[in-house]
């Protein structure tokens, strides 16, 4: 899939996920998500956990619930 920077919006219904801040263009999402990773590394070095540990992608089959 190809990304746009063309100044298009995306529809608001592809942005929005409940408890999240909403994106208004496919820029700021990719901002978010950023931060999200980056977020993600830091709970990982918190908890001792390598980031190899946890799930490849968003979505994929949570990890050992007994490490949290």
């Amino acid at each position: 899939m190809r990304r746009r920077y063309d100044g298009a919006t995306l529809p608001r219904e592809l942005l929005e996920f409940p408890g999240w801040p909403v994106h208004t263009d496919a820029l700021t999402w990719e901002r978010g998500l950023d931060e999200w990773w980056a977020a993600r590394r830091r709970w990982a070095a918190a908890h001792g956990i390598s980031e190899s540990d946890l799930p490849a992608t968003i979505g994929d089959a949570p990890w050992d619930q007994s490490t949290i």
